[in-house]
């Protein structure tokens, strides 16, 4: 078969991704600059994607503890690092410090526009589903960075859930959902039995647009 940057890239992803580590921790962990395997880096000026740089590569391996003869296997067909990539499905992915950008979404809540990548989830996701990896510490202590968030935007939220809210031009907010009228979101780190949590969000109307999307699975 032939193999492009890009079944590289999303193999290489789906490795990372088992093993907890987002693009930029694996670069890191690797020794290299953090944005070395950033999305943004991976296409050229006309929108094709690039070959990594085979030192780069050989580097994320050796962290990954795969050799290069089994992620081509693995590249190929699944086989030869332990991790079945049949075993996986391909959903769009973005990372956290992106989603206060502009048409994200489209009318439904679905993940829409081109910078979303597409990202490996081991063992399948439900139909609908995207991924947020962190790429920061904003979520921290609950919720390192390097870790993938998992949502359902069709899912509909319940009391206590932990969601994602989203907003055009806002930093995005994660927290656990009230409810109520009118609806709020708690920080991480409250819990339902306080009268009065402290930096309780509000959810208002748009425009633009506010989602709140159930998170279904936290990879650590």
């Amino acid at each position: 078969m032939s193999i492009t940057p890009l079944a590289l890239w999303q193999a290489l992803d789906d490795l990372a991704f088992q093993r907890g580590l987002s693009p930029s921790g694996l670069a890191k962990a690797a020794g290299l600059d953090a944005t070395t395997f950033n999305p943004s880096r991976r296409r050229g000026a006309q929108g094709a994607y690039r070959w990594p740089a085979l030192s780069s590569l050989l580097a994320a391996l050796a962290v990954l503890n795969v050799s290069l003869s089994a992620f081509a296997r693995h590249v190929e067909g699944g086989e030869g690092t332990g991790v079945s990539q049949r075993s996986s499905r391909l959903i769009p992915s973005l990372y956290f410090s992106q989603l206060s950008g502009n048409s994200l979404f489209d009318e439904l809540g679905h993940p829409a526009g081109l910078e979303w990548e597409p990202a490996a989830i081991p063992g399948g996701a439900p139909t609908g589903a995207y991924a947020v990896r962190v790429d920061n510490a904003m979520l921290e202590p609950v919720i390192r960075e390097g870790s993938s968030l998992i949502v359902l935007p069709d899912l509909t939220p319940r009391l206590s859930d932990r969601v994602l809210l989203t907003q055009a031009g806002q930093p995005p907010h994660v927290g656990i959902w009230h409810g109520g009228s009118p609806a709020s979101i708690a920080p991480l780190l409250e819990t339902l039995q306080d009268s009065a949590p402290q930096g309780q969000m509000i959810v208002s109307e748009g425009p633009p647009a506010v989602w709140v999307h159930r998170i279904i699975m936290i990879t650590l």
